[in-house]
């Protein structure tokens, strides 16, 4: 049995999200399920002296200097934090990105295509500004793909997002939550 550390819904071993909030089980505490549990005489037993609680191991970026990875601190983020992210985290398609950091990094991709686009007039900066624009374009699929991870998705599900007026639609309707 698994514990989610978020909405503390209890789920089982075999799942790799919490069915109701979408949080990976690697952030889940371990339980023993009290069904399965035999029964033992109390006066056998010895005493035993109290124990430190279990703290689950990170295995996402949790604690590791990159921020929120997830809904864990996601009220915590700042933009600054969220570009950075975006940035160091240009082709890592592991893990996961909550929506206030992946929003940011959106901002950010945004503003980075539209001056990108300004300047790629100007005749000796158009090949940086290509290049740049870019790595921002691979940096914006990489976060995609960790927020559909976040939101319990697959990660093809990205292609959908290039359907015509449904695809808009349902970018913004899914990635939104």
């Amino acid at each position: 049995m698994i514990i989610c550390s978020k909405c503390g819904e209890t789920m089982s071993d075999d799942l790799k999200f919490c069915p109701s909030c979408g949080t990976g089980t690697s952030a889940a505490t371990k339980v023993a399920d009290p069904s399965q549990e035999t029964v033992t005489d109390t006066a056998e037993q010895a005493p035993q002296e109290p124990q430190a609680p279990q703290v689950p191991v990170a295995t996402n970026y949790q604690y590791q200097g990159y921020g929120n990875t997830g809904s864990q601190g996601a009220d915590r983020i700042n933009f600054g934090t969220a570009i950075k992210n975006f940035i160091i985290r240009i082709v890592d398609f592991r893990g996961t990105t909550g929506k206030r950091e992946y929003w940011f990094g959106v901002l950010f991709f945004l503003a980075i295509m539209v001056t990108g686009g300004a300047a790629g007039f100007i005749p000796l900066v158009k090949y940086i500004a290509w290049a740049v624009r870019l790595a921002a374009m691979l940096a914006f699929v990489s976060s995609t793909v960790r927020r559909l991870r976040d939101l319990g998705r697959p990660w093809f599900r990205i292609f959908m997002y290039l359907i015509p007026i449904y695809g808009q639609i349902l970018y913004f309707t899914e990635l939104t939550k």
